[in-house]
């Protein structure tokens, strides 16, 4: 859907797509919350110079929140955990 523009439509619009999708990406996988159906609107901020989302240290960002979580979770009276697991996965299972 994204990669063929359909017809009538603007560059604008094409891009509020995109950055739609990438802040959806953004709190449904990396940065998730224990809700699964929210965003943290500080991500807004990234989606600013769409140009610029390659540079940035997106795996440094996940390990840091997955450590963050894990200190969390770890805690006596915490009765879940959220962020990407499936990093947490693959860092466990990784020889």
């Amino acid at each position: 859907m994204l990669a063929s523009k359909s017809i009538g439509s603007s560059d604008k619009q094409l891009d509020c797509v995109v950055r739609g999708y990438l802040l959806f990406l953004l709190g449904c996988t990396l940065f998730s919350v224990k809700s699964g159906t929210t965003v943290n609107i500080t991500y807004l901020n990234l989606m600013i110079n769409i140009d610029e989302i390659q540079s940035y240290g997106w795996g440094a960002a996940a390990l840091a929140r997955l450590y963050r979580q894990l200190g969390i979770a770890s805690r006596a009276n915490a009765k879940q955990i959220c962020g990407y697991l499936t990093l947490l996965e693959v860092f466990v299972n990784f020889d």
